[in-house]
Order: structure tokens, then sequence, then C-alpha cells
């Protein structure tokens, strides 16, 4: 059974989804899919593996369509899911397709049975808010999208209300070296604090734009993360509180596969009380000494342009730099 049926264009096909035998086809295809927007990241089918094993049965059937092509095989894919968020009841969609068969039709045929899929789900609980959101990459607040998914996706309705940023330190020399407040310390992480870190980075970022409530799923990604390293991540604390967290990682596979040596200096979060005193520097000064010393020559992070704490001007101080932007476009649902 497809749960979300696409009229594909001549020479298309699509399909549910058949399980793990999927992975590394959608894995690939996601890759090409960012590397299309220039933030470089490989997908593993390990990653593929953990996402899906988290998802429900019943949500894969209903929410989720194989694309394929009668020579090439599987090409894209669809996936719709809804989350509760400050700015209401988002219904999210990816939809990444090799740029080979990246072309108007088919992507257009593809978003609209996402859409469809999510009017019937807003139809179910009317009294909500419904919005349709997704993210796609783009040229840049105020450059020209002719030609590319983000005028299509206009012209089906959708508008941009947000970018986010790749940002790369395209090199790990002359790391400043940024002190923690008073009072505050960097632990080794221990496993019975994983549940204590994980919920502190859920609530540093509670309320904020497009911020789910947190699902047991998310806590179970996290805990079987396979990229994960902890003993890359720099946690700080303050007696039994974490007060700021960077939970760096290194892909092997793909610094192998695009020849280079990066690493990933992500998943940043403050505590909220602890905002505004240089946590965050400190951890990120501190990350990029870590990943250099792991033999790394460069690393990477991706920031909300318009996070409250001007995370970007903290970036760019520390060396990040530009590389490419996302953005994130939403329309009402119409029911």
């Amino acid at each position: 059974m497809v749960g979300v049926k696409i009229d594909c264009p001549a020479g298309y096909t699509s399909r549910g989804y058949a399980g793990p035998s999927d992975h590394a086809a959608m894995a690939a295809v996601l890759t090409d899919f960012h590397l299309s927007g220039d933030d470089g990241e490989l997908v593993t089918t390990e990653q593929i593996d953990l996402t899906y094993s988290h998802i429900p049965a019943e949500d894969l059937e209903r929410n989720f369509v194989i694309i394929e092509h009668v020579d090439d095989g599987l090409v894209g894919y669809g996936r719709a899911g809804c989350d509760d968020t400050p700015e209401g009841h988002i219904h999210y969609w990816v939809a990444p397709l090799y740029q080979k068969h990246m072309a108007q039709p088919l992507f257009t045929a593809l978003v609209k049975g996402l859409g469809n899929r999510a009017a019937e789900r807003a139809a179910e609980q009317p009294e909500l808010t419904h919005l349709i959101r997704c993210w796609m990459p783009h040229p840049g607040p105020g450059e020209s999208v002719a030609g590319t998914a983000v005028a299509w996706l206009q012209a089906m309705g959708y508008g941009e209300v947000r970018f986010e940023a790749s940002m790369v330190r395209p090199h790990l020399d002359d790391i400043l070296d940024l002190p923690l407040p008073d009072g505050v310390e960097l632990r080794p992480v221990a496993a019975d604090q994983l549940r204590t870190i994980w919920d502190a980075a859920v609530n540093a970022f509670a309320g904020g734009f497009g911020q789910q409530q947190p699902k047991e799923e998310h806590w179970l990604e996290f805990r079987d993360d396979p990229i994960a390293d902890s003993t890359l991540w720099k946690v700080a604390w303050a007696g039994d509180t974490v007060v700021g967290q960077i939970r760096s990682f290194i892909n092997h596979e793909e610094n192998e596969k695009l020849g280079r040596l990066r690493g990933y200096t992500e998943h940043i979060s403050t505590h909220p009380d602890w905002r505004g005193r240089g946590v965050a520097s400190a951890l990120l000064a501190a990350s990029l000494r870590e990943v250099r010393d792991r033999g790394m020559t460069e690393a990477a992070l991706g920031v909300d342009t318009e996070n409250p704490a001007n995370a970007f001007a903290i970036y760019e101080r520390l060396g990040f730099k530009l590389t490419a932007y996302t953005a994130v476009l939403d329309r009402p649902v119409i029911l």
C-alpha cells in the first residue's frame, strides 16, 4: 500500500516503503541532495537504519513514498510528518531526488502528494493552526531563485520564513583560548549522564522557532546515533547543571569519500540562565582544538541566521565562513 499518492510523470512510478532493503539507496539519494546545496554532508546507511527503526510501521505505511525510474531504479523518496511547534501544528515533508531527476514535473508531483497527505491529517484536527513546512537549498536572501526548486515551491504557494546557514572553518590554526565562566567546568561524559545531557539540550531550545515537542523516539535516536563519539563532546557543568554543550562528531566515511578531514562542531546549546556569559564561545574554541587534535583540518556547523543569541556573529568571530543557505518555507494547509 502506498500511503502518499503521487501522479508520476511518464517514466516514473511510486511505491511504498520496502524496509531496510531501501536504506542504502535512500542514503545515496539524500547525500546527493545535500551535496547539491554545497553543504557537503554525506548520509550513511547506518544513519538511515537508526532513523527509520524508530518510526512506527503505520506511519511509514501512510506517510512515505518511494519514486523509481524505469531505467535508474530508486531515484527519490518523500516522507511526511507532523509536530507541534511554537508556530502551530507543522506538517513537514522531505523530498530528496537525485539531481539528474530534479525536474519540475516530478518534483511538483511529489510535493503535491505530500501536501495532500498533510491536508488529510489536518482535517482530523480542524481546530488547530496548520502549516506545511519544508527545507530547500537557496542562493540566499534577496538572490534570484529562478529555475530552482524554491521557485517551483513559490508557484505552489510556499514562502520563505527563515534561513539556515552552513558554515565552515577552512583551517584549524589560530584558535582562540577562551575561558569558561567562574564555577563552570568541563567533565568527561559518562554513560549515565546521557539522558541529562539530552534533556539539557531539549530545554535550551524549548520555545524556539520550529522546536518540536520532544518524543521518546528522539531520545532513542540521540542515544543510539552510530556516528556519535562522546569523547569528542564538550559539556560544561556548574554543579549538577549542564550549562552548555557542543556534541562534535566526525563522519569518517564522508571524509574518505569527499577527500577531506572535517569535524562537525555541532549541537551547540546553552542553558538560558547562562547565555551571554561566553559559555558557547569557550566551548566552541575547545571543540575546535579537540577536532584538530584528532587529525582534522577543518570544521563545520549549521546555524539559524536569526538565532536570538546572535550565534552567527559568534561563529564568524571564531573563524567560520558562510558556505551555503537553506531556506525554511511554509504554506497554509488547504483543507
